[in-house]
C-alpha cells in the first residue's frame, strides 16, 4: 500500500510538473477516468484515452518538455487488476 502511494505522488508530482504544456490534454482527462476504474471497468474510452496520453507524452519528451524518465501512466488493466486484488487505483 506504501509503495502505491508512493507511485501515486510520483506520477502526480510529475503530472503537476508537465500541467503547463498538457494542460486539459488527454493525460489529464485519462487520470480523470482511471481514478474511476473500480466502478466503471475498463472502457473502450479509457483505452482510447490512455493511448491518446501516451502519444501526447512520447511527443512532449521528444521535444525535452518533460524532463523526467519516470512518470508513466498506469495502463487500463493494471488499474483494475488492482481493483481485483483489493488495492485502489488511486491512492486516496
Amino acid at each position: 500500500m506504501t509503495r502505491l502511494v508512493a507511485t501515486g505522488l510520483l506520477m502526480t508530482a510529475g503530472l503537476a510538473a508537465a500541467a503547463p504544456a498538457l494542460a486539459e490534454s488527454a493525460v489529464v482527462e485519462y487520470q480523470r477516468l482511471i481514478a474511476q476504474v473500480c466502478q466503471l471497468k475498463i472502457t473502450p474510452e479509457m483505452v482510447r484515452l490512455y493511448h491518446a496520453a501516451e502519444k501526447e507524452l512520447d511527443t512532449a519528451r521528444a521535444k525535452g518538455e518533460m524532463e523526467s524518465n519516470f512518470f508513466g501512466l498506469r495502463e487500463p488493466e493494471r488499474a483494475y487488476n488492482d481493483c481485483l486484488q483489493g488495492t485502489p487505483a488511486v491512492p486516496r
